[in-house]
């Protein structure tokens, strides 16, 4: 079980070192090094896409984020590049899906391939508690 604590919490926060996550940090590195070009290349000037890049240069140079390899995700570029080329906000899900519907497919056509498959479903198992007494908001 993975829970989100915040900055000040005395608990560390997990993390990856799966392959998963090392292929996840190159592709990172190549939308970053691809998004800076297209932004330079653009020379936009708008001040949600400067508070965006302040942003991501306080969370790269800060120790927290650092330690403990948080980085900003591939959507964080992807939607700064799709700001600085003029694209409503409300099209960045219909993009980010864009990008990832090859993949999407061919994982329901290899579903579909298998007749022991009837329905598609993650293949995990909760092993948290079972059960928990509630507890009020102003009593935690």
């Amino acid at each position: 079980r993975i829970t989100t604590r915040g900055r000040r919490s005395s608990r560390s926060t997990p993390t990856r070192s799966s392959s998963r996550s090392r292929r996840r940090m190159r592709c990172w590195r190549i939308i970053k090094k691809h998004a800076d070009e297209i932004l330079k290349s653009l020379k936009t000037q708008d001040a949600l896409l400067e508070i965006a890049l302040q942003l991501e240069e306080v969370a790269l140079n800060d120790p927290y984020f650092s330690e403990r390899k948080l980085y900003p995700n591939v959507d964080f570029y992807t939607g700064l590049i799709y700001e600085a080329m003029g694209f409503p906000v409300n099209m960045f899900t219909v993009l980010f899906a864009l990008g990832r519907l090859p993949g999407w497919i061919a994982q329901w056509r290899e579903m579909i391939s298998d007749p022991e498959t009837k329905i598609g479903r993650p293949r995990q198992v909760y092993t948290g508690e079972t059960e928990r007494d509630y507890v009020a908001i102003d009593q935690r």
